[in-house]
């Protein structure tokens, strides 16, 4: 038994097995194809048969009955005669109902325009309902929206109010802006007479300098429960605007807490910003107004000192030497180049990195330049005629480096305050 299991597990058995294995796979394929051709050819010849016989009882229905067959063809022939006519007829339906739509709804722009708002509305409607699919149909339907919620008083407020906002002459005219104003206050409550406030604002706030009738109209339209929540949040923001640039910072946080959720979330922060600013303004003229006093103060004192000190007697008052003024000015002897040479490079280096941009401008390096020339010279008096303690230069550099701190500020301020917007103050 084991030489037996031995010689199966031989190397020449194993080739054996092999070949044994791969001879029956090869048999076994070509078997299946052969399988495969004979199974094609015998259904390629039943399809064969098929059509001939469909083809000959075909030929030999005709054969008997021609009159059938002829009446089918024209039948076939009718029927498609039958439905391109009808295609070419709702063709020609679907081009005059275009046509006929945009006849309308330029009809009604036409009323629009002539203030006919009552045809106007019932055409636009009648246009977007004749021909939804119309390109005219979403400008009809926006427009129609617009003249439903301004239909108080059967459109005559519309009417008024269109009449001074369309006509260039008449909006810029104060007396017939005050003559609509007054008649707004008999206008039925809704969207035409907050819409009256607002035009009447803006031409009172930027064309006819009224700030203060502005701001008034503005109040009423955040205190009318009727305002567009667009045109409220728009009120708010140029209420604060006209009360920020008179300097009323109190009043435009009032203007914020009355618009409520209505007002920009942004609003509020820019209040803010605004009170911020101003109290950034008042401190830096108080570091600049101290500086000064307590700069001349020292170089006045320096100078009283030194000349009690020099002078030998009260004969020879008139040819006083005072040596406190003497070290002052050999003091600025020997800075005031090194000082302009520095306010230069402020100036014209700044300058020239500010217009390396687009949107640079070099105006406020020119002018800290000019500014920053007396506050160093001013510094390097005070530091002459100043005391040495470590204290008082330490308080002097200090002040110092705040006063140009200050004028920096103070220069951008006055160039464009934008600057300061981008910088976060």
């Amino acid at each position: 038994m084991r030489a037996v299991l031995f010689a199966m597990r031989s190397p020449l058995a194993v080739a054996l097995r092999r070949a044994l294995r791969l001879t029956l796979r090869r048999a076994l394929r070509l078997a299946l194809r052969r399988a495969l051709r004979l199974a094609l050819c015998v259904a390629l010849g039943l399809a064969l048969a098929i059509l001939c016989v469909t083809r000959r009882g075909a030929a030999q229905a005709s054969a008997t009955n021609p009159a059938s067959a002829a009446t089918a063809a024209t039948a076939a022939s009718a029927a498609s005669a039958a439905t391109a006519a009808s295609a070419a007829t709702g063709r020609d339906d679907a081009v005059a109902t275009r046509e006929r739509a945009e006849a309308i709804f330029q009809q009604a722009e036409r009323d629009d325009e002539a203030l006919d708002f009552v045809h106007a509305l019932a055409r636009y409607d009648e246009a977007r309902a004749l021909d939804p699919s119309s390109r005219y149909a979403p400008r009809a339907e926006a427009r129609a929206t617009a003249l439903r919620t301004h239909a108080e008083g059967d459109f005559a407020p519309l009417a008024k109010l269109d009449r001074v906002r369309r006509d260039p002459a008449r909006s810029s005219d104060p007396h017939v802006v005050d003559d609509l104003v007054r008649e707004a206050d008999s206008f039925p409550p809704g969207l035409v007479r907050v819409e009256v406030w607002v035009t009447a604002a803006e031409a009172y706030a930027y064309r006819f300098a009224r700030p203060l009738d502005a701001e008034a109209l503005l109040e009423r339209v955040l205190a009318d429960p009727l305002a567009d929540v667009v045109v409220a949040r728009k009120a708010a923001r140029d209420l604060v605007n006209l009360r920020v640039a008179r300097g009323d910072l109190d009043g435009a946080g009032d203007a914020v807490r009355m618009a409520a959720l209505r007002a920009d979330p942004q609003l509020a922060r820019d209040v803010r910003r605004a009170v911020r600013r101003r109290s950034m303004h008042i401190a830096a003229v108080a570091v600049l107004v101290a500086m000064v006093i307590l700069a001349f103060r020292a170089v006045a004192f320096a100078t009283r000192r030194g000349g009690a000190s020099s002078v030998s007697s009260v004969s020879s008052a008139t040819s006083v030497s005072s040596v406190g003024g003497t070290r002052i000015r050999a003091a600025l002897g020997r800075t005031w180049k090194l000082a302009l040479a520095y306010a230069a490079y402020v100036a014209v280096f700044g300058g020239l990195l500010a217009s390396g941009y687009e949107a640079g401008t070099t105006r406020p390096f020119l002018y800290f330049g000019l500014v920053l020339l007396p506050i160093v010279l001013l510094a390097r008096a005070w530091a002459a005629a100043g005391g040495e303690s470590i204290a008082a230069r330490g308080g002097r550099a200090a002040l110092c480096a705040m006063s140009a701190a200050a004028a920096a500020f103070l220069v951008l301020e006055v160039v464009d305050v934008s600057f300061l917007d981008g910088m976060g103050l």
